[in-house]
């Protein structure tokens, strides 16, 4: 992949926190089912100590540095071991924080420690959603395989440090660093894995096909046209059209309006107005014309946007 394609990706990984959670369990017999969470990705960092994570029928052995991610945060268990009988997160007493971060323990046996730190975070941009569909159910990073071992290895001693203590701003110092945490994690896994990417991946990766997306993710505001972005990548309108539909799975305006309609709901939810310099941004002259294209690609109003 070209460093700008690549440089988009990583741009875009901008990670929305639902919450974060420190958890200590003690001794060898506990074991928590996790629910799913609705649009969201779910991880799971081991600071100390070891454990199981069971995804569909894959078990996972994750050891202290070990992280777990899973896109599209389905429902999963975390255990001591295979044995061990499962309770429900939600009925374990929490100790709440603040709205983003709460602690808890199991277990009175202060031997065989094992602290892992859990999040569920969101990333809204479109680019950032299409990279979440076209990930596996689970990506197990293991901390020898890192790329940036030790790099990951000084952020996992850091937030241990300030999960074992009761410091001034310890929630904000945590999240930030598990924010970090996370993007190299999804780093490690664009750079490495490249048998299990789908087709969005792929097309960025393509010579032509990905300096196309990334002319139409950095300029939607351009009238753009097949011959005009053929001519950009020097194919032919017809080469172009076929070749981009067979590595994005859609047509070349197709794939811009959509990308132009999700731009826009990500901008009115951070609380932006629609206006002629709104509309005129993501390519439209007519507002009438914008909303109707919003509403036929997304399936409900501007108005019905939820802020």
């Amino acid at each position: 992949m070209e460093t700008k394609q690549y440089d988009e990706i990583l741009h875009y990984l901008k990670l929305e926190s639902v919450y974060y959670s420190r958890s200590v369990f003690g001794g060898g017999g506990w074991a928590v089912n996790v629910p799913a969470y609705q649009d969201t990705s779910m991880f799971h960092v081991v600071v100390a100590g070891s454990c199981l994570v069971k995804v569909n029928n894959s078990l996972l052995k994750l050891k202290t540095g070990d992280v777990v991610f899973l896109p599209r945060a389905q429902g999963h268990q975390v255990m001591a071991s295979e044995t061990a009988k499962a309770v429900d997160l939600y009925s374990l007493p929490v100790n709440k924080v603040s709205e983003l971060y709460e602690t808890l323990e199991v277990g009175s046996e202060r031997e065989n420690k094992t602290i892992v730190l859990c999040g569920v975070v969101k990333i809204a941009h479109p680019s950032g959603v299409m990279l979440i569909n076209d990930m596996p159910d689970v990506i197990h990073v293991k901390k020898e395989q890192h790329l940036f071992s030790f790099m990951m290895q000084g952020i996992v001693d850091l937030i241990f440090q300030e999960a074992e203590g009761d410091f001034l701003g310890g929630e904000s110092v945590i999240t930030r660093l598990v924010d970090i945490l996370m993007i190299q994690t999804i780093r490690q896994w664009v750079v490495s894995s490249n048998e299990y990417h789908g087709k969005w991946l792929k097309a960025l990766k393509d010579p032509k096909i990905g300096k196309a997306l990334s002319y139409l993710h950095t300029y939607p505001e351009k009238a753009w046209t097949i011959e005009q972005l053929g001519k950009e990548v020097g194919m032919s309108r017809t080469a172009f059209a076929t070749r981009f539909s067979e590595l994005v799975g859609d047509t070349p305006m197709s794939y811009l309006t959509s990308w132009r309609m999700n731009l826009a709901e990500l901008r009115l939810k951070s609380g932006e107005k629609v206006d002629l310099a709104f509309i005129e941004s993501l390519g439209y002259q007519s507002e009438s014309s914008f909303r109707r294209t919003f509403k036929k690609t997304k399936g409900y109003t501007l108005s019905e946007v939820v802020i």
